[in-house]
């Protein structure tokens, strides 16, 4: 299932051994390599340490009354996850980053973007064109299969082909089974009326 960006910061950390709420979500951690998520800066009244992070590792479900996990102890200091450091030294914000083709037109800025929450790939990305650009077009949807390149300023998407791009072949003219030719006799008779 595929669930926004919104929906995933500010939703509540339930315990399953508890029962109660741990805390919230706060924002998501992205590593740009994979575009996926990794983990959630989290903060709560049960959660007595700054920054706090939730490894997506330690998610159990995510569901209508917040993202279970087993217990607050699945919340680590940021020392505590070694092979997370790397990526929380990327610092990557994926909305407000700016998307440009790969012939370089300007595309416009992430706004959103869907994730798999079973896998938390990013998946979708909504991107809002300029104000210039908005004109002529509603917002973007673009596929991580388009996505070409992510560097700390912009991501890099495969320009979309039109359809008076796309040969003929690809698109073959197919006879209807289901349709009867008309006969030749009567053609001719529809024409000459």
């Amino acid at each position: 299932m595929l669930v926004l960006h919104n929906r995933l910061i500010g939703v509540p950390l339930m315990s399953l051994q508890t029962g109660a709420q741990v805390g919230t979500t706060t924002a998501a951690i992205i590593d740009p390599r994979r575009l996926n998520i990794v983990a959630f800066y989290c903060e709560g009244a049960n959660i007595g340490f700054k920054p706090a992070i939730l490894h997506t590792s330690d998610i159990r479900e995510y569901s209508d009354i917040g993202i279970i996990i087993n217990d607050s102890d699945d919340i680590m200091l940021p020392d505590d996850l070694v092979r997370l450091k790397e990526v929380l030294d990327f610092q990557f914000e994926l909305v407000g980053k700016r998307v440009v083709e790969d012939t370089g037109r300007k595309l416009g800025k992430i706004s959103d973007y869907a994730t798999d929450i079973e896998s938390f790939y990013i998946i979708k990305l909504h991107v809002q064109p300029s104000l210039f650009q908005s004109l002529g077009a509603a917002e973007l949807l673009i596929d991580r299969s388009q996505i070409v390149n992510i560097t700390d300023d912009k991501i890099v998407v495969r320009r979309p082909i039109s359809k008076e791009e796309v040969p003929s072949a690809i698109h073959p003219h197919i006879d209807n089974p289901f349709r009867k030719p008309r006969p030749q006799a009567e053609a001719t008779e529809i024409r000459n009326k």
